[in-house]
């Protein structure tokens, strides 16, 4: 995405008194431990490449400081080096340590190697990640591919909650490891983002 596109749809929020959530605020409004403003809203940003890290661009770092907004990043945690991508109003949970692979597996969903890898394995590789993050609060299953056993893994290791796409609003009547999300892509109007958010 272009900073330009990026700080539109940030100066949108702020003029329009959105709340920017950390993923604790979120995860504790899913769990019906606290209430949020009706005008807020969840910023997520997948992978960790370029401009999202400050040995890659460090485009998106100083944006959220300077605007004192609030965004959750799902680093591929094998893939990144985390200390590259601290900041108080940036949030780091897993998108897995290595299984950001895609074209692996027959019959699944863009062929994701979560999906024809052993449990074991997949247990191994979200441990590697917690073991980075220091955060089980949520996990981003990469190309929003799961099954019944990726989704059995995150809760044996602990995670709370698990990110999808499904291009719909969350709610707090999913299921906590399926939560939809809009994906935002570089040719998505101010237009567009502000149908997503209202």
């Amino acid at each position: 995405m272009e900073v330009k596109k990026f700080r539109e749809q940030l100066d949108y929020l702020k003029e329009n008194h959105y709340k920017t959530l950390t993923m604790e605020e979120y995860r504790a409004w899913m769990y019906h431990e606290i209430e949020l403003p009706a005008r807020s809203v969840l910023l997520t940003i997948d992978d960790g490449a370029m401009g999202t890290g400050k040995h890659n661009g460090n485009k998106l770092i100083p944006i959220l400081e300077e605007y004192q907004m609030h965004a959750t990043l799902f680093l591929i945690t094998g893939w990144w080096d985390i200390n590259n991508y601290r900041s108080p109003y940036l949030d780091i949970e897993s998108h897995t340590y290595d299984m950001h692979t895609e074209g692996l597996c027959k019959n699944q969903t863009r062929g994701a190697k979560m999906l024809c890898s052993t449990k074991e394995q997949v247990l191994d590789d979200l441990r590697k990640s917690l073991s980075v993050t220091g955060s089980n609060k949520a996990f981003c299953f990469p190309f929003y591919a799961y099954n019944d056993m990726a989704i059995q893994s995150l809760k044996e290791v602990g995670f709370q909650l698990g990110f999808v796409g499904g291009y719909a609003k969350s709610n707090r009547n999913q299921d906590k490891y399926k939560i939809t999300r809009y994906p935002i892509h570089s040719n998505t109007s101010l237009n567009q983002f502000m149908n997503m958010i209202h």
